[in-house]
């Protein structure tokens, strides 16, 4: 069926981390089934990496929605200076 993925600009202070959200992130495919919505990451951020809160430094592949919907998922800024943009695919 049809996916329907919604994205909002996530903020993140140089140095930090912030979480990825529903509020940031969100695909819907209408089988109520996030667990099987896997977000699988072609290009990695340049200025940043995607990791699993509770395995901080290490950076991941893929993620679920539900990983997202639990707040397990985060976007760490890595760079020295401020950058102001920065994107994954």
């Amino acid at each position: 069926g049809d996916i329907a993925i919604f994205m909002k600009l996530l903020r993140v202070p140089k140095g930090d981390r912030s979480y990825i959200t529903t509020d940031v992130l969100l695909a819907l495919d209408g089988t109520d089934k996030p667990e099987e919505l896997l977000y699988v990451i072609t290009s990695p951020p340049q200025y940043g990496q995607i990791e699993y809160v509770s395995y901080p430094g290490i950076p991941i592949a893929s993620f679920s929605q539900m990983d997202v919907a639990r707040q397990i998922v985060c976007y760490v800024h890595k760079a020295k200076a401020v950058v102001h943009e920065d994107t994954f695919r």
